[in-house]
């Protein structure tokens, strides 16, 4: 009987379709995780998945000519599966592999224990269904529970908030036809004959499926833009980023706005190359740039200036915070890096910083960038591990207070 009045779309041909979309999609994940780095994972998972779909609607198709427990499970098994790797594709997608998405395959072994229970006792078809759906309704559930976390990261994310409603949605609707298995609701009867869980799961994969690829083209563009802004070693921003977001910060600033400009620099950081390896130095100005990083507040920007060299630019910040922050950099550089082979390599930074007060026009990032410079090579003539303030009323340098 057709889905549709005068339409001709059966459940056959409805499977059929299905079937051959999910092949499609699949053979497209599996060519695209190769030339996707950073992404194959969740691409074959998705493979995965929708070869599931295309097996289970294989499966249905092939019910009347199947015979046994197997005409049943197999398709189910298929359809649980699906949806089991569906999750496990969008968690990875999200960036981890969360431990709560091992539950699913608890979930598709209990529903499937308890099918085969029901098979073996021979339950009646709408206890069958009754399972089944709801075990489908649990594992969308669940999915829904892995998808909160990544939507209250992004709230606004339209493919996550579709993803989401979708699987609450799904799975309301096969928790309802567990309940209501074997009731006139679900009869054969009206414009849907006795399909309509069949419409709503064609229409939860298709737009699943667009909802993930969505969500990766986002993250493939997430991902190229932050490998334009940051420098690969050190996960800082670019010494031209830092130049464009730092003067934007200044452009915006209000008028009496207190701002410090610090520039750090290794120290006898030439000795350390020569003496343990440029893998080493490597080593120590990822480290650097990570206790930089873990210093700063969220409104504060560091960037890599070249070679061992960092500058910062501290947002809402007087003399006295400024020393006190330089002064916590100085002291967490007394814990030595500890390298593979046990040995501890001791480093330390010099720095020289300017404070400047917000007047009507912004001051040229790279004055500021010169004089704290010239206070930077001042601790170091100085005899290093120490910081310098450049006076905040003329090129001259002035003590640390």
């Amino acid at each position: 009987m057709p889905l549709l009045p005068a339409s001709g779309l059966t459940p056959g041909s409805l499977f059929t379709c299905l079937g051959l979309f999910a092949v499609l999609t699949a053979v497209f994940a599996v060519r695209a995780s190769r030339g996707m780095p950073g992404f194959e994972r969740p691409l074959r998972l998705w493979a995965a998945a929708l070869s599931c779909v295309a097996v289970a609607a294989v499966g249905y198709l092939a019910r009347p000519w199947l015979a046994g427990p197997l005409s049943y499970l197999v398709p189910n098994l298929a359809v649980l599966s699906a949806v089991a790797v569906m999750g496990m594709s969008f968690a990875t997608l999200q960036g981890g592999r969360p431990r709560r998405a091992r539950w699913n395959w608890a979930l598709v072994l209990l529903t499937m224990a308890a099918l085969l229970g029901a098979q073996t006792w021979r339950a009646p078809y709408a206890v069958l269904a009754a399972v089944a759906a709801a075990g489908l309704g649990l594992l969308l559930l669940h999915g829904a529970l892995l998808f909160l976390p990544q939507l209250r990261v992004r709230p606004r994310a339209l493919p996550e908030t579709w993803v989401l409603a979708s699987l609450l949605v799904v799975a309301a609707s096969f928790m309802l036809r567990a309940v209501s298995s074997g009731a006139d609701l679900w009869k054969n009867h009206g414009p849907w004959g006795g399909h309509p869980m069949l419409v709503v799961g064609v229409v939860f994969v298709t737009s699943c499926s667009l909802a993930f690829f969505s969500m990766l083209h986002e993250r493939q563009r997430t991902a190229l833009q932050h490998s334009y802004q940051r420098d690969s070693l050190t996960g800082l921003y670019a010494r031209g980023v830092f130049f464009e977001k730092a003067q934007a910060a200044l452009q915006l600033a209000n008028v009496g706005d207190a701002f410090a400009v610090v520039m750090l620099d290794l120290d006898h950081f030439k000795r350390i190359n020569d003496t343990h390896g440029h893998l080493v130095g490597d080593k120590v100005i990822a480290h650097a740039a990570r206790l930089l990083n873990s210093s700063i507040r969220l409104n504060d920007l560091a960037g890599r200036y070249g070679g061992e060299e960092f500058c910062l630019l501290l947002n809402d910040c007087d003399a006295e915070r400024a020393h006190r922050f330089v002064q916590r950099v100085l002291h967490r550089t007394e814990q030595p890096l500890s390298l593979r082979d046990g040995r501890s390599l001791p480093f330390s930074f010099s720095a020289g910083f300017v404070i400047f007060r917000m007047e009507d026009q912004a001051p040229p990032l790279e004055q500021l960038l010169e004089r704290a410079d010239q206070a930077l090579l001042q601790a170091k003539a100085l005899g290093r591990n120490q910081a310098v303030q450049a006076c905040s009323d003329s090129a001259g340098l002035c003590p640390v207070r």
